[in-house]
């Protein structure tokens, strides 16, 4: 099942994109009382200058979040 995601929603997943992440790490837009995992952290990608683009598979493994082949080539060269 794919879950929707509202406005409010994907401006709490936007925010989570300036945080650091290490491999198995949950992706939680919820809060300490209402956790809302909506995935782990698969891999870590870096670049020579530190720039960092995160794999995250979603709970029920239905969907992969994966980077494009040209985001790819710029953090794999």
């Amino acid at each position: 099942m794919i879950q929707k995601y509202t406005e409010h929603d994907r401006q709490k997943i936007a925010a989570r994109e300036y945080t650091e992440y290490t491999k198995d790490d949950p992706i939680d837009i919820g809060t300490d009382n209402n956790p809302n995992v909506i995935g782990t952290v698969r891999q870590v990608i870096e670049n020579e200058t530190g720039l960092k683009v995160y794999v995250v598979e979603s709970p029920d493994k239905s969907l992969w979040y994966t980077i494009s082949k040209s985001v790819h080539d710029i953090f794999v060269k």
